[in-house]
């Protein structure tokens, strides 16, 4: 398994950036981003999404280093409208390799943008989530598809992507 600064090496690499250009879109020094890489120190809490989103990945990949990116398409309006939040859990409760609970949830991003709008949303998800919620819909409204963030944990493994559905 990959060190923190060996994921965030590697994908950096595979955006074509330097460690100055990264630095620069993160508004912190080249040698901050050094550092990282060099598991001398880690990404502030409060940045890591926004690294993980300008480095085109989930903020799992940054931890577990999963190479697989989010898609980045270019979209309508409308097409925005036809998105949906997936949530896919899979419970393995007495810690069997095929679970023993699947539960698949679909919301639309119509529904959760105006769910923010409204309040209601902060109330759903907490003070504590809210940011990181809201920082995922600013991914979504700019065009990502595919899967978001992937846990996996003792008795579970939840993945959460975006999906284009037609109507």
């Amino acid at each position: 398994m990959n060190t923190i600064g060996q994921n965030i090496a590697y994908f950096r690499k595979q955006k074509q950036l330097t460690q100055e250009e990264l630095a620069e879109k993160m508004s912190v020094t080249a040698q901050a981003v050094s550092k990282w890489e060099c598991d001398a120190s880690y990404p502030d809490i409060t940045v890591i999404n926004s690294l993980a989103k300008v480095l085109g990945i989930s903020v799992d990949s940054i931890f577990n280093g999963s190479k697989e990116f989010p898609e980045m398409k270019e979209t309508t309006l409308e097409k925005l409208d036809r998105r949906i939040l997936r949530v896919h859990v899979q419970a393995n409760e007495d810690g069997n390799e095929d679970g023993d609970t699947t539960i698949i949830t679909r919301f639309p991003v119509a529904a959760i943008n105006k769910a923010m709008e409204n309040g209601t949303l902060k109330k759903l998800v907490g003070e504590d989530a809210y940011g990181e919620v809201v920082s995922t819909l600013g991914m979504i409204d700019a065009g990502l598809t595919g899967p978001i963030v992937e846990v996996n944990h003792p008795g579970a493994h939840v993945t959460i992507s975006v999906e284009d559905y037609e109507i």
